[in-house]
């Protein structure tokens, strides 16, 4: 659909882009190029750490936020391609390590994580020695593309599996310097994509961290938006954990989105689905909120609670004690190998410590908030893997997809109708609300609510249904049948267009409207 779409409205968005004067990449500048959270955890985000990286064709700006790059803009005209490298980062011994970035994409452009590791290993002549890996890529990456992780094995010494950096081998083979690389790409020379932060969070040994016994003694539940993902598009509704996490998450902090809205943004082509850990963190990076995955344990999840900030967490868990295959969760909506659930709080009654969650399993959102006995918890959260979203920071989130208004207007046909921006139909493509695999750039929803006279926290609390279009690009629509069943009573139809690329649309209808 998107490229049909994107077309309808130009809108330049470099002219939000609000950069201040150029700093050069050099290697005199302050501090090490990085600060480190936790022991494991190590975020670039200012002009200053991206100043002691390297480049090419990059420019480091004080703003948005406390510092980003873009590619280098030379007599009005930015560069298509440069390269951002950062300087070699020293750590505690780690074989597994994920990657984030915060970036703003306009159309047209992109990014592309890599990342390398000094890795020790037994060579050809069993010594132990010490060996860069290659580049390894978590793919490209934007709000306007077809976004996919790579599946590359050739590296002898290590891999990114979907989201995931991987050192190779059985016989204790490990990294202790990483360095990450950032590849910026515009198909426009007025755009360029700007990054605002770069991180990586290591651990040594799978399912370790998560294990470290809490210190915090904490009683606090943060008040967030709870949805079941059960309840939403039936086409993707039962994987879409990860985005659903996410948006309680912005929508706690002020945005007003749909869970199909987040959902589109975050689907990996390559992998052929919504739960890439890397993604997904980038993902609310590209509203402008600071977000990263990490390792941590239990009073790294108090700490960002004390702070004030939820956090989503990778979970596994059964509701059935006789399943011995999957961590026992009493409480627990169901019985999941992988999912995403929001951690909102944590409390003690009489002997027993609880943690609060949205989880989105539930079948209903009245249901989705939960809580749950924290040993049995950490066991079903055993990777310890967390994303962090923090709040919005200032210039940034200028090229998140927009909501563009748009107007149904009948055809010759009954329950058909057509959606215009202005005096432009917008056509919605064949097969865009087809329940495929994997989704195509051409795949969407179509989901409209009635009004109720009840009034919501956000839409995403509102009841939807689901529509599809027709054979010649319009959208069905039974309003004969909706006025019947409203008996009369006057309401209005919000109807939602949403894509993986491109604006959104949204457009009314009165129902029963009532003539002067």
């Amino acid at each position: 659909m998107n490229r049909l779409l994107q077309n309808i409205i130009a809108i330049s968005l470099s002219a939000f882009l609000i950069l201040t004067p150029v700093l050069s990449i050099a290697a005199h500048a302050n501090g090490p190029g990085f600060m480190i959270e936790g022991d494991h955890t190590y975020i670039i985000s200012t002009a200053n750490d991206f100043s002691k990286g390297t480049g090419q064709n990059i420019s480091i700006h004080q703003r948005p936020s406390d510092g980003a790059i873009t590619l280098e803009k030379l007599r009005g005209k930015y560069a298509t391609d440069g390269v951002y490298v950062s300087p070699e980062i020293s750590t505690n011994k780690f074989d597994y390590m994920i990657a984030s970035w915060n970036s703003d994409t306009p159309t047209g452009t992109y990014v592309e994580i890599q990342a390398r590791a000094l890795i020790s290993h037994y060579n050809a002549d069993n010594q132990w020695v010490q060996d860069w890996s290659t580049w390894r890529s978590w793919g490209k990456w934007g709000t306007n593309i077809a976004r996919a992780s790579v599946s590359d094995m050739s590296d002898p010494l290590a891999y990114v599996d979907v989201d995931t950096f991987t050192v190779r081998g059985s016989q204790g083979e490990n990294a202790n310097k990483f360095q990450i690389k950032a590849i910026l790409h515009s198909d426009n020379p007025r755009v360029s994509p700007s990054i605002r932060l770069l991180s990586a969070s290591t651990e040594l040994g799978w399912n370790t961290t998560s294990k470290h016994p809490s210190k915090i003694l904490l009683n606090k539940d943060i008040d967030t938006p709870a949805y079941s993902q059960m309840i939403r598009d039936p086409k993707i509704a039962d994987s879409i954990c990860s985005p659903t996490t996410i948006t309680m998450a912005m929508n706690r902090m002020g945005e007003n989105l749909l869970l199909e809205e987040t959902a589109y943004r975050d689907y990996d082509y390559e992998y052929d689905g919504f739960g890439n850990w890397a993604f997904s963190s980038a993902l609310a990076g590209s509203y402008g909120y600071r977000s990263y995955s990490v390792f941590t344990d239990i009073d790294g999840l108090k700490k960002e609670i004390e702070k004030g900030y939820p956090v989503a967490v990778s979970v596994k868990y059964t509701n059935n004690p006789l399943n011995t295959k999957l961590p026992y969760v009493e409480g627990a909506p169901g019985t999941t190998g992988g999912h995403l659930i929001l951690v909102r709080g944590f409390k003690t009654i009489g002997t027993q410590d609880y943690v609060i969650v949205n989880d989105s399993f539930a079948p209903s959102d009245d249901t989705a908030v939960r809580q749950y006995k924290i040993d049995q918890f950490q066991k079903a959260w055993a990777n310890g893997v967390a994303y962090i979203v923090h709040s919005k920071e200032k210039g940034a989130g200028y090229a998140a997809a927009k909501r563009v208004q748009a107007a149904l207007l009948p055809t010759d046909h009954d329950n058909v109708y057509a959606l215009y921006v202005g005096n432009k139909k917008i056509t919605i493509p064949t097969h865009f609300t087809a329940n495929i695999s994997p989704l195509t750039e051409q795949s969407g929803t179509l989901a409209y609510t009635i009004s109720d006279g009840e009034k919501y926290d956000t839409d995403a609390h509102r009841k939807f249904f689901y529509t599809h279009e027709t054979a010649d690009g319009n959208i069905e629509l039974n309003v004969r049948q909706l006025e019947n069943d409203l008996n009369g009573k006057h309401a209005k139809l919000t109807l939602y267009v949403l894509g993986t690329e491109g604006h959104n649309y949204v457009a009314t209808l009165e129902l029963n409207k009532k003539n002067d």
